[in-house]
């Protein structure tokens, strides 16, 4: 070789080497400059699972951080997989290691509001999406998928069914109470059957599965609980029931709690998760849904707001069972009651979410404790906290207690 083509060679060997550093520092999935600040520190047990889930189906063999038959898990809000803090993520990500989370819970959004860039449904990004083109539900999936120690967590994708903006401008789709009076998030029964959003539920479920290969799919706020009586929503209760009117009182206001009209609902909830059913048929992801907690002692679910237990669990694998005891709604039973009432009977069906809510703030800390301590009683499996937006210092501390701390893979203590 003569000399003129030593530095050359040395030359090409630098440059291949410069090429090769850059392709092992481009973090899973190609992330952009945008994304890449979540993944400044991570552990080496962490990085090697990051990349066993970039090359494998939801990195399979990945070991878990729990086997199939419990759960511990984090809710992880819209406005935190959204925040435009760039820490916000990674402080989750630290704190779900600190609790010994084995699963996470991700906001995708709303039918009129997601955290991805859709071509096809460009109408439905949210603000944040749309100033910045950013995917924010896969950033949160990379950056919560592995736990510091290398093992895997869950990931469930959960779909918020109420809309906002969108019935601004199409107020024809908005529920209407027994008063006449429109609601600002809820939805007619009319509007899933005859206006499409059956079908955009549908679509965007194929995506997500299409897109992230998640655990499970959650559809959380699928209820009819009071604005059903629009003039569309008449007709379409006529159909169903054969009656020409809406049930009345002695008074001559509609009988808001007839059977007839739970029923209706019920039939409407049932048709809708059908639908989405069908859609993850033969992908392997499972269909879960949040459901209210009874407020009376009939235990067949809330019918009322058109979810009743057992005809659900033949369409869905899984019943969450909101547990929120600062919300008048779902706060009637503690954990060991609904325990004793659905998951003794079943554990594989049902799971309990302990809500934070409370007004304007959260519930205390000796209430969360409670819960929690109640679920360890009663061996409760799944169990999971929402949302991680109103989880402060102390709600760790009471998490890092309840669910205990996990051992480090590089330090074996």
């Amino acid at each position: 070789m003569s000399a003129d083509r030593k530095p050359r060679r040395r030359w090409r060997l630098a440059l291949l080497s410069v090429l090769l550093l850059s392709l092992l520092c481009v973090p899973p999935h190609g992330r952009t400059s945008a994304e890449t600040r979540i993944y400044h520190s991570v552990s080496a047990a962490r990085e090697q699972c990051l990349n066993t889930v970039q090359w494998t189906e939801n990195g399979s063999n990945n070991p878990m951080e729990s086997d199939a038959s419990s759960a511990r898990v984090i809710n992880v809000g819209f406005e935190d997989v959204t925040s435009a803090d760039p820490g916000r993520i990674p402080e989750i990500a630290k704190q779900l290691d600190s609790v010994n989370a084995t699963g996470v819970s991700i906001s995708v959004g709303r039918l009129d509001w997601i955290g991805f860039p859709w071509a096809e449904y460009k109408n439905m990004e949210s603000s944040e999406v749309a100033s910045t083109g950013r995917d924010y539900v896969r950033e949160a999936i990379d950056a919560l998928i592995c736990s510091d120690r290398g093992a895997r967590r869950t990931i469930s994708l959960n779909i918020d069914t109420l809309l906002g903006r969108e019935l601004e401008h199409r107020p024809e789709i908005s529920g209407v109470n027994a008063q006449g009076e429109f609601s600002k998030n809820w939805t007619s029964v009319s509007s899933w059957k005859h206006y499409g959003l059956t079908e955009r539920l549908a679509a965007l479920t194929a995506e997500l599965v299409r897109r992230y290969s998640p655990d499970s799919i959650n559809i959380t706020e699928m209820m009819f609980p009071s604005y059903t009586f629009s003039d569309a929503d008449l007709s379409d209760f006529q159909q169903f029931s054969g009656m020409e009117r809406w049930p009345l009182r002695f008074d001559g206001t509609i009988d808001t709690g007839s059977d007839a009209i739970h029923a209706w609902r019920s039939d409407t909830v049932q048709m809708i998760m059908s639908e989405v059913a069908a859609t993850l048929a033969g992908t392997g992801v499972e269909l879960t849904m949040d459901v209210r907690s009874p407020i009376n002692g009939d235990l067949r679910g809330r019918l009322d707001s058109g979810q009743d237990y057992s005809a659900l669990l033949e369409i869905v694998g899984r019943l969450n069972i909101w547990n929120f005891q600062g919300v008048n709604s779902t706060g009637y039973y503690s954990t060991d009651q609904l325990a004793s009432f659905y998951v003794e009977q079943d554990p594989t069906r049902y799971g309990i979410e302990i809500g934070l809510w409370d007004g304007d703030g959260a519930i205390s800390p000796e209430t969360l404790e409670r819960e929690l301590r109640l679920a360890q009683e009663h061996d409760v499996p799944r169990i999971s906290v929402t949302p991680a937006s109103l989880m402060d210092d102390q709600s760790w501390d009471i998490l890092r207690r309840a669910w205990g701390s996990p051992v480090s893979a590089e330090t074996g203590s």
